[in-house]
């Protein structure tokens, strides 16, 4: 079985503003403004963390490239354990 270090890993970090570059930053205050809402970021494995987002309708997923460009259709899996097609996403309150 392989090692889970996203285990003690929070799903969105408090210091978003140090962890993702100025771009990724930039396009998700912009993404928020539209309607989007902040899911997680993916970082382990990655040398850049890359933040998930998902839409208004709660089944539409995008994320933040490295160069501050807005993907809406990731080649990504999202695990649900629930088998529902809304997307849940874990989200710390600050």
């Amino acid at each position: 079985m392989a090692n889970n270090n996203r285990i003690n890993m929070a799903p969105i970090p408090r210091n978003l503003e140090i962890i993702l570059n100025s771009l990724q930053y930039i396009t998700l205050c912009e993404a928020e403004n539209e309607g989007w809402e902040l899911c997680f970021v993916r970082r382990e494995g990655l040398n850049v963390p890359i933040p998930v987002v998902k839409g208004s309708d709660k089944k539409t997923v995008g994320v933040i490239e490295e160069d501050g460009n807005f993907n809406g259709d990731p080649k990504i899996s999202i695990r649900n354990k629930f088998g529902v097609p809304e997307i849940t996403c874990l989200v710390n309150d600050y």
